[in-house]
Formats: C-alpha cells, sequence, structure tokens
C-alpha cells in the first residue's frame, strides 16, 4: 500500500475510533442518551435503537397475534377532539398524582378518560406510579376498587400496570368478571406477548361485559417506532399510544386509529403534540387552545 493511502486508511480509522468513543461517552450520561435518541429519532427514524433492540433482545412485533374481531373502540368518543387522558388521574408529577380527589378533579373538568398507575402491593392494587413507600406522595386511599367505586359509570379508567402485567391484569379481570365495570377498563397493552394475554381475558368476558378495545403503548418498545405501529395496526388496534420524544421517528399512522402521546404537562408540548397526534395524556387543569396550524379556517 503506498504511503499516501496508508495515510487515508489510518486516519479513517483514526476518526471512526473517535467517533465510537464520543458516543460511548455520550451514552454514559443521561443528557447525552438523550441527545442521541433525538438524533437517532428525528434523523434516522431509530434505526440505531432498533438495531440494538434485535441484538440485545428478541422484541419483535410482527409475532404479535391479531386481537378477536370486532373490537369495541367506542370508548375513544369521550376523550373528545383533541382526545384528552388525565395523566395519573389528571395530576401527574404532582404529590396528588394517583388520588382519589385527583380522579373526582379530572372528572369535574370534563375528563371521561382516566389513567391511573397501578401497582400489585400484596395482592392489592393500589394507584401508585412505583412500588414501595412514596416518600411525600398524598395516599388518601385510592386502589382499584376504591377508583372503580368512586368514578362515575360514564368514565373509563385506562390502567397503566407497573407491575406484573399477567399478575395484575388476571386479578382485574377476576375482580370485574361478574360485573358491567368491565366495559369500563381499557388495558394498555407493553409487549407482544401482551396481546395474546388480552385475548384470552376478553374471550373469558365475552358472555357476559366483553372488555373495550385496548391501547398498545410504546413506551415499554424498544424497536423503532414504524415497527410497533405498523403490527399495532395489523393486530387490529386503534389506539396507539407513544412518548412525546418518539413521535419524530414517526413516519405514519394507520387511517383508521388515533395516536397519542405523553407527558404533556404544559402548551407548549401540547402544542407539539398536535401538529402529529390525535391527543395526549395530560393534566386536568392544563388549558391550551389548538396550534394555529391546526386550527380550522
Amino acid at each position: 500500500m503506498s504511503p499516501v493511502r496508508w495515510s487515508a486508511l489510518t486516519a479513517s480509522i483514526a476518526l471512526a475510533a473517535s467517533v465510537v468513543s464520543a458516543t460511548i461517552g455520550l451514552a454514559a450520561t443521561a443528557g447525552g442518551r438523550q441527545w442521541l435518541h433525538r438524533v437517532d429519532a428525528s434523523v434516522l427514524g431509530e434505526r440505531a435503537m432498533d438495531t440494538m433492540a434485535r441484538l440485545r433482545s428478541n422484541e419483535d412485533w410482527s409475532t404479535a397475534e391479531a386481537l378477536r374481531p370486532g373490537q369495541d373502540y367506542d370508548w375513544m368518543r369521550a376523550g373528545g377532539t383533541p382526545m384528552r387522558v388525565a395523566h395519573a388521574l389528571g395530576e401527574s408529577g404532582s404529590v396528588t398524582a394517583n388520588t382519589l380527589a385527583a380522579a373526582s378533579r379530572a372528572y369535574a373538568a370534563g375528563f371521561r378518560l382516566l389513567e391511573v398507575d397501578l401497582v400489585d402491593d400484596n395482592g392489592e392494587l393500589r394507584c401508585q406510579h412505583d412500588p414501595g413507600p412514596q416518600g411525600d406522595l398524598v395516599q388518601d386511599g385510592c386502589t382499584f376498587d376504591a377508583l372503580i367505586a368512586a368514578v362515575p359509570p360514564d368514565a373509563w379508567l385506562v390502567l397503566d400496570i407497573k407491575t406484573d402485567f399477567a399478575t395484575v391484569g388476571q386479578q382485574i379481570v377476576d375482580r370485574v368478571l361478574a360485573t358491567g365495570d368491565a366495559r369500563r377498563i381499557v388495558f394498555q397493552l407493553y409487549r407482544p406477548d401482551d396481546v395474546a394475554l388480552f385475548n384470552r381475558w376478553q374471550a373469558r368476558m365475552s358472555a357476559q361485559a366483553p372488555l373495550p378495545g385496548p391501547i398498545l403503548t410504546a413506551y415499554l418498545a424498544h424497536r423503532r417506532i414504524d415497527h410497533v405501529a405498523k403490527h399495532a395496526a395489523r393486530i387490529g388496534v386503534k389506539a396507539f399510544t407513544l412518548p412525546l420524544d418518539r413521535l419524530p421517528a414517526l413516519s405514519q399512522k394507520a387511517a383508521s386509529g388515533v395516536v397519542l402521546v405523553h407527558p404533556v404537562h404544559n402548551c407548549t408540548t401540547w402544542a407539539q403534540a398536535l401538529l402529529r397526534a390525535d391527543g395526549a395524556y395530560t393534566l386536568s387543569s392544563l388549558h391550551c387552545g389548538l396550534p394555529s396550524s391546526i386550527r380550522s379556517p
């Protein structure tokens, strides 16, 4: 090899090593990871993230089985236009998140889709974001049973299950099996295998009060967002939720469904969300107008 070519090769190797080293350095910090993901989402369509997910896990949404025919998505009409879901019962990020009082305030503010975080605490389904002690967070006795009893019958609970999905989901099905409350429970599905579990629960309920059509939420998904969205549409899901910072990587959405994003806790993120999404998980106290770019002429 000529000296010129050798010099060019060594320079290229050195540059590549520098890029790899810089990337590793960025990935070692929270801020760096966020910056790398923004670049991957907005420029590469999350292809870097997707490559790592395929190397590290067996997550593949093409294996998810289809939902049962005739899914009931009437609950979506209750969310309004744009669709609004009360995040953590409408007070996410506050000490009163996931409380019965927050649910009451969200309902009074006009919300009819109330998202709640649930954890299994020795068999009791508690309204809280994380297992264990809750520090300064207000606790007012909110459990799944107390909440479903307190929420008026024209509102729906959107479940964000924070502990084992199969265990908590089965507990919920057992509790609402002989009641009309099943019609007001909207499951969120997180992984491909969750769809099969939901199908079994829905089949069990079908002769009595069937479960409504579910939401597929991508906040635990590591495959590129287009991969997840494509198969959400394929299996018959009509409500797809993703984190706001992943929205730039969504190249298209199914015409028959809605796209929701989270978290949306101020009017700036509300405007960002509605440029490409149909609604958001938000605060019951947030009052924002439509972005000027989507207002009717």
